[in-house]
């Protein structure tokens, strides 16, 4: 992959308008709930008639097809799912799903069916990945966030060159006892800000930075192949792009015998502070039902800290999904 950084950075100094309309602050987002979807009965009248002849939803949760589903509820569903992803706050909420008793498998398929009516479902964790706390700490261990209960830095999934999911899912099936929160940022109001505020910075965010490759599939991919900007234009995905978990660059950087250059920590420390920037952040409390779809390009993401309940079962789970869904409206 071949990546003008001149080009991505030039892009995003005369491309105002653009980031403009994607820009959004906490305040934005509590004033226009248009990113809540509630799922009609319609749809779920629907899926409970596909159940009714559908076999077992466990192995379809597997082997479902886009191409053998005549879902047009569902698929209704998921075009207004996609006017939200690349809209302005690049992100939809969908409830309802709890109103029919649905069993947690039945949950889950309806979930894939959705992720499929959207686009390509990329399998490095396999169609679905389970996010519940195996008792490991990302900090002293190279394993993702989602299996871990500390407070997740922000961040956008991926940290792989070849495998970029432009937007992924959470559905909500057993929230924690306490905390778990998701926190979301708009990838275009940091980059604004930086502009604005911190424009010594910028150069720092579009030169190629290793990456740990911790991505399955990644291997025997060397770091220093693994290397690419924090902000890009047309590369990963149509338009602006952030890509960035700084836990997964400084240990590549040390994985590789070198040290991240003052000038990239400096900028990296803005950068953080502007996604903790409190009026930037936006939290979100999943109930079991719930899931959320975000637009990985454009939205940064981060979770608080959670406690579990100690009756077995009862652990948080999150189910996440990984895919490719066309850019275009």
């Amino acid at each position: 992959m071949s990546m003008n950084i001149n080009s991505s950075a030039q892009r995003f100094a005369a491309e105002g308008p653009t980031l403009a309309k994607l820009a959004w602050r906490r305040a934005d987002v509590e004033a226009d709930e248009s990113w809540r979807i509630p799922i009609t009965p319609e749809v779920l009248d629907e899926y409970q008639a596909f159940l009714a002849g559908a076999g077992d939803p466990a192995a379809l949760i597997e082997t479902a097809e886009r191409a053998d589903l005549h879902l047009p509820h569902l698929a209704h569903l998921a075009e207004r799912l996609r006017e939200k992803l690349f809209g302005r706050f690049g992100f939809a909420l969908l409830t309802g799903l709890d109103e029919r008793g649905f069993s947690e498998q039945e949950l889950r398929l309806f979930y894939v069916l959705t992720s499929l009516h959207l686009g390509e479902l990329l399998t490095p964790y396999n169609r679905t990945h389970d996010v519940y706390d195996r008792g490991y700490d990302y900090r002293s261990s190279d394993v993702s966030v989602s299996k871990t209960r500390v407070r997740a830095p922000f961040h956008t999934d991926s940290t792989s060159k070849r495998v970029f999911p432009n937007v992924f899912g959470l559905l909500c099936v057993r929230p924690a006892k306490e905390g778990g929160r998701n926190l979301l940022v708009s990838a275009c109001q940091v980059y604004r800000q930086l502009a604005e505020q911190s424009p010594e910075h910028l150069p720092s965010l579009f030169k190629d930075h290793y990456r740990n490759t911790v991505t399955p599939g990644d291997e025997e991919t060397p770091i220093r192949d693994n290397a690419y900007p924090i902000f890009t234009w047309d590369v990963f995905a149509a338009g602006p792009t952030l890509r960035y978990l700084r836990h997964w660059i400084e240990t590549a950087y040390a994985k590789v015998g070198e040290s991240v250059d003052a000038r990239d920590a400096a900028a990296f420390d803005r950068l953080d502070a502007v996604m903790e920037d409190e009026e930037n952040v936006f939290g979100l409390d999943l109930a079991a039902g719930e899931a959320i779809f975000i637009n990985n390009a454009v939205v940064a993401h981060n979770r608080t800290e959670f406690t579990d309940h100690p009756e077995p079962g009862r652990h948080r789970l999150l189910v996440r999904a990984w895919l490719r869904v066309p850019d275009g409206l």
